[in-house]
């Protein structure tokens, strides 16, 4: 706590190439509206650093990015699988391993429900065209449009975390990724998929608030306030 107020902590982007870590305003805008201190965390391979993150942060955001090493679930990495950011899958799935063994308030947002569902022992597609395995077609995961624009339905199941949020069974969203959860980390819950059966958002009923959300809440709650709700419920835990 930093003066009474909550301090969240948001993982940011990086480019390797540059050495440059970068952080949308949207994250931290919908932090500070929330009446929290959004703390941004710059990707480091210095270890100590990732523990002063956890005992600074009472929260904790895992934000959008690239692709996750499949090595980290067991697979090896195949052609349709995009760019990987080896600093950051190392630090923040060691961050998230630790903060839900603390029961630290996690969200984690399109990238960050896949590293949430990794790092507790779970997996994901690598790609949900290529691998798969149904006879159902898929919606358009990775649109092409505003990043403010709902494209598409979620079915919220009842008596998860998520509906007590949004107290609603269906949710119109935007959606960015190509990867999506695939086996279930042990000790969660699925919380809602979208109409073609794709994951879209996990939370472990057994902590005190660890949600994954596959859509990207920061880039809607500007234009509709419904989606300030899960920042709203990170802050208020913490």
């Amino acid at each position: 706590m930093k003066n009474g107020r909550a301090v969240i902590g948001i993982t940011a982007a990086f480019d390797f190439e540059k050495g440059i870590s970068t952080m949308k305003e949207d994250y931290y805008d919908a932090v500070i509206k929330c009446g929290a201190v959004p703390i941004i965390i710059p990707a480091t391979e210095e270890k100590a650093m990732w523990v002063e993150y956890l005992n600074i942060c009472d929260g904790i955001i895992f934000s959008g990015g690239p692709d996750v090493d499949a090595t980290y679930f067991g697979k090896d990495n195949m052609p349709y699988a995009n760019e990987i950011s080896p600093i950051r899958d190392s630090m923040e799935i060691f961050i998230a391993r630790q903060a839900i063994a603390m029961d630290k308030p996690i969200l984690g947002i399109c990238r960050g429900i896949q590293v949430i569902n990794i790092a507790a022992g779970g997996s994901i597609f690598q790609d949900i065209y290529a691998e798969n395995n149904t006879d159902k077609k898929l919606l358009k995961h990775n649109q092409q449009a505003p990043r403010w624009f709902q494209i598409h339905n979620i079915n919220i199941i009842s008596k998860t975390c998520l509906h007590k949020i949004f107290g609603t069974n269906t949710l119109k969203v935007n959606s960015f990724h190509h990867q999506a959860v695939n086996e279930i980390a042990p000790g969660f819950t699925v919380n809602a998929l979208s109409d073609d059966g794709i994951i879209e958002a996990i939370s472990h009923e057994g902590k005190k608030f660890v949600l994954g959300v596959q859509w990207h809440p920061e880039n809607l709650w500007r234009r509709d306030s419904t989606h300030l709700k899960l920042f709203e419920r990170l802050v208020s835990v913490c």
